[in-house]
């Protein structure tokens, strides 16, 4: 279950930045401001049953991925070449992470 809150608070980041930038009606700051509330909300319960460092940066490296892929086939921002190698290379940090510490 610790996992899941972990997708859950990454999911719920993912709308809170994305909505830091488009947001422009009070309504949508509201969606933004319970994403952001939930997000942490998943990211303690998570917490209690993983290692701290190993959730954080998980979630960390998901949420900048998945801010990346986002933008790409939500809003059209094609990523340089760089980005793309250094997205390659969280990414597998990540992985690396959670092969060695569950």
């Amino acid at each position: 279950m610790g996992w899941m809150n972990v997708i859950l608070a990454v999911i719920c980041e993912l709308i809170w930045v994305t909505g830091l930038k488009y947001a422009n009606a009070a309504w949508e700051w509201v969606f933004v401001a319970v994403a952001l509330g939930l997000g942490t909300y998943f990211l303690i319960a998570a917490v209690n049953t993983l290692p701290v460092g190993t959730a954080y940066a998980v979630f960390v490296g998901m949420g900048s991925l998945g801010t990346i892929l986002v933008e790409f086939f939500v809003f059209g921002i094609v990523p340089a070449l760089t980005q793309i190698f250094f997205i390659v290379l969280l990414l597998t940090g990540v992985i690396g992470l959670k092969l060695l510490k569950e």
